[in-house]
């Protein structure tokens, strides 16, 4: 759904520089953008439907790699010593607990699927090389019997 999603807001909203990245390398505009698109065209009443849909799948996506990134800061905090009520004073949490209890629901936040837009990149690379190869051994093929019908 995330990854469909940032599809279908590329190829409605993205333009100039992004237009030609989206049709030459197929990349995608970063989430946040194609958000504010969709709000911006919203205002204007150019969304559809399944605009505003892709729209929040994206906030949520967002939303999920921001808790995850907390989630590994958490980490790093503990792994350089500071302690929960650190944590907590800097997050004006009332203690140690709270912290502890946030650090628990971003783990679990961390357990679910999550689609990067560089995992997309890396998926669309592949499927470019892989059509490419295709194309060659086509095109390979096809010069092989043209020698073959030349020869004798």
């Amino acid at each position: 759904m995330v990854n469909a999603s940032r599809r279908h807001l590329t190829e409605r909203y993205a333009s100039g520089v992004d237009q030609l990245l989206w049709e030459t390398e197929k990349r995608l505009i970063p989430d946040l953008d194609a958000i504010k698109s969709v709000t911006d065209a919203a205002a204007s009443g150019q969304a559809e439907g399944l605009d505003m849909g892709a729209a929040l799948v994206l906030v949520q996506a967002a939303r999920l790699a921001l808790d995850r990134l907390e989630g590994e800061l958490f980490e790093a905090s503990h792994a350089m010593g500071m302690r929960s009520e650190a944590i907590a004073a800097v997050l004006d949490l009332p203690d140690g607990a709270a912290a502890d209890k946030r650090q628990r629901w971003l783990e679990a936040r961390r357990a679910l699927p999550y689609a990067s837009a560089e995992s997309h990149r890396q998926e669309t690379g592949r499927a470019a090389r892989r059509a490419e190869a295709a194309h060659k051994t086509e095109h390979a093929a096809q010069a092989g019997d043209d020698t073959s019908e030349q020869q004798p």
